[in-house]
């Protein structure tokens, strides 16, 4: 009977925690179920559970993660909105949080979050810190070592600019790239940090939240950096995939670089490479994650008049060449009106596709004059469904993106990001939750760049002409 009774306590315990946790817990906000752990050392080892983590994560839906750039603001203030189900543009956007004490005209956010973290950094002063964007914890990483900077406002290839140089955004600009990787054999989090030493050579340094907590510095991978990594592109953060970053560099001879994509294993801390086929290797523009799938972008919108994605099937130690053709956006296919403003955008990358109402996925496209196309590969249809323009006051100055897009993709996360006790430390950031929310408005002109179009169409001329006068050549020729 005594038995009975005691197996019974436990089915009752057994679905009360159930209830609490798969039915109340699951459909809080991040920042109560953050609190929530502090309710016993049971709730704390339960809440923080990988189990408990991935179900969180998948009913949620990512949303539209945006900034704004101000010219004299000392502050930064994200926000987040999503498309409604019917496909149509947000009607209003949520204000996420506040850092005080980081410009806006230097904040540098990571474009999605890895493993519910993301990385923020200010970018003059080559401070990182690990956030969770949904509760505000974060952690300050120490100081890292100064890499060799450009000194001089020259143009470069810099960030997501896959088709024209332009000059830093500040001077000094060191010459780095830094990323946030998940080690899944540890549960960890780890930020590289690849960049070029004053002395000429190129390191790679990694710190984790863990190490920051304990007072230590960052230290050397535990791989050799090879030769050809001195090509990466400095400002154009790694792409974390499934336990890896992946770097984009530039092909060059002197280096030995005839893959433009190298491979850094968060884990064992070693390089290695993405074999890509020779047409793609000469082509791709800049690499990001689509789907799950590391993604390369193919940008011929000038002299094509069309824009591919390919995504690579690969994994672990990034042999094979399993490259395959993804998107084909083809602007001749498209109505001239919104052809045209897709050609004005000198910078253009994949987000993500997404559900809208239907059954049909949508690929949404953010640019960097601050706006989020959709295409619909199933009906050959584009629009534009978001402007940053409707939401917030872009500055004259600021209306293009000046090496990283500021449109990126958020989801509310409960993981923990444990941060120092000491609220008046001066690194660490000034975190605000927001309570507004910002509502969509009617704009009298939404910015265009006319002077792209027009070089689209100076170059068609110019190839229209030319072959004009091959065939007329030849057929003078009697040939």
């Amino acid at each position: 009977m005594c038995s009975k009774k005691m197996v019974d306590q436990t089915t009752t315990r057994r679905l009360h925690d159930n209830l609490i946790f798969d039915e109340i817990l699951m459909r809080l906000p991040p920042a109560a179920v953050a609190r929530c752990r502090a309710v016993c050392r049971a709730w704390h080892t339960a809440l923080t559970s990988d189990d408990f983590l991935r179900a969180y994560g998948a009913a949620l839906q990512p949303e539209l993660l945006f900034f704004a750039t101000a010219d004299a603001s000392t502050s930064s203030t994200l926000y987040t909105c999503a498309l409604r189900n019917n496909g149509e543009a947000p009607s209003a956007a949520r204000e996420l949080l506040t850092l005080g004490n980081l410009s806006a005209a230097h904040a540098v956010v990571s474009p999605r979050p890895c493993h519910g973290l993301t990385l923020v950094s200010d970018g003059p002063a080559a401070q990182h810190y690990v956030c969770n964007l949904s509760t505000g914890e974060h952690v300050a990483l120490p100081p890292c070592e100064r890499a060799a900077a450009v000194e001089f406002p020259v143009p470069m290839r810099i960030g997501v600019a896959g088709r024209c140089h332009r000059s830093p955004p500040w001077v000094p600009f060191e010459i780095a790239s830094t990323g946030l990787g998940f080690d899944p054999a540890t549960g960890e989090h780890k930020v590289v940090r690849l960049f070029k030493k004053r002395i000429g050579e190129t390191g790679c340094e990694v710190c984790t939240p863990a190490m920051a907590m304990a007072g230590d510095g960052w230290r050397p991978c535990a791989g050799r950096v090879p030769p050809p990594s001195a090509s990466f592109i400095a400002g154009l953060p790694p792409v974390y995939l499934r336990g890896s970053l992946y770097f984009l560099l530039e092909l060059n001879s002197f280096t030995g670089t005839d893959q433009p994509v190298m491979s850094f294993s968060v884990g064992a801390e070693r390089f290695g490479w993405v074999h890509m086929p020779p047409f793609l290797a000469q082509r791709v523009g800049t690499l990001t994650e689509l789907d799950g799938a590391l993604c390369a972008v193919v940008d011929l919108r000038y002299d094509h008049e069309r824009y591919l994605l390919y995504t690579w099937g690969g994994g672990g130690d990034g042999d094979g060449d399993s490259w395959s053709k993804r998107y084909l956006i083809d602007l001749q296919s498209l109505p001239p009106a919104i052809s045209d403003e897709f050609v004005e955008e000198d910078d253009v990358i994949p987000l993500c596709s997404c559900r809208t109402g239907g059954s049909d996925d949508k690929l949404l496209l953010a640019t960097g004059f601050h706006k989020v196309f959709a295409y619909d590969p199933k009906r050959v249809a584009m629009e534009r469904v978001l402007c940053m323009q409707e939401f917030v006051d872009v500055p004259a100055g600021r209306r293009e993106a000046r090496f990283l897009l500021q449109f990126g993709l958020y989801q509310d996360s409960i993981a923990s990001a444990v941060h120092h006790s000491d609220s008046g430390d001066s690194s660490r950031l000034q975190v605000k939750r927001g309570t507004n929310t910002v509502c969509r408005r009617q704009v009298r002109h939404v910015y265009r760049n006319v002077g792209s179009r027009r070089m689209r169409d100076l170059f068609k001329h110019f190839l229209k002409e030319t072959a004009g006068r091959i065939n007329k050549f030849h057929n003078a020729r009697g040939t």
